[in-house]
């Protein structure tokens, strides 16, 4: 017997190692596996969702994402969701590498090939409406989620129903020339209106005001607050 053979058997006798089972590897194998195709459902899964919150205040906001408040848009947007694939593509990457042969191609190759399926997978469920779905079940489940990720641009776009909210942009003698979250200029009367904020309305910028309608382009105010 070689040195090396003598020093191998020698290891093998001090740490009592005995050969594992088949079935371990095959089981190991076929929780790699497993986990990557999870990683990079789930980085689809984030996908789908972050173009729900996009294309989710293009139709009830009225504002450009440019135009978002920073809190707004780390709140709403695919910040979280980003974050979340990147982290998900990059576990199926390392994880693929682990399965069986998977060390014949490089890291570089799983990553390209995780993040195109995740994104094939991610317009598949954008396509069936996979992301308001998980959005209205995880309202529904996670009131705390509903408060922190609901802006309500749309709840304050309903002038005929005595809500308007929108860009203070000038006030004087009573009135005030308010934008709302569509673009719309409104002449707004507020010399009766409980106002919350003050002489401070154009420095607050979004405000929101309760009334009636009293005009194509005109609204009595009955209060005044902040926009939040």
């Amino acid at each position: 017997m070689s040195d090396l053979g003598r020093k191998v058997l020698s290891e093998i006798q001090q740490k009592n190692l005995r050969p594992r089972p088949v079935v371990y590897f095959l089981a190991r194998r076929g929780l790699m596996r497993s986990l990557a195709v999870a990683s990079v459902v789930l980085g689809a899964v984030s996908l789908a969702f972050g173009w729900f919150a996009l294309s989710d205040f293009a139709i009830t906001g009225g504002k450009g994402v440019d135009e978002m408040p920073f809190d707004d848009v780390a709140v709403m947007l695919p910040v979280f969701a980003a974050t979340a694939f990147v982290l998900f593509v990059g576990s199926a990457a390392a994880l693929a590498v682990r399965t069986g042969r998977g060390y014949l191609f490089s890291m570089w190759r799983w990553l390209g090939a995780a993040i195109a399926a995740s994104i094939v997978l991610g317009g598949i469920l954008v396509a069936v409406d996979a992301g308001p779905r998980l959005h209205a079940f995880l309202s529904a489940q996670f009131p705390t989620y509903k408060s922190y990720t609901n802006i309500p641009y749309a709840e304050w776009s309903r002038p005929e129903s005595g809500m308007l909210g929108g860009e203070a942009l000038a006030e004087s003698d009573g009135r005030l020339t308010l934008r709302d979250f569509k673009g719309k200029v409104w002449d707004v009367d507020i010399s009766e209106a409980a106002n919350s904020i003050g002489d401070l309305m154009v420095e607050e910028g979004d405000v929101a005001v309760r009334g009636i309608v009293t005009g194509s382009h005109s609204f009595k105010a009955t209060s005044i607050e902040a926009f939040d």
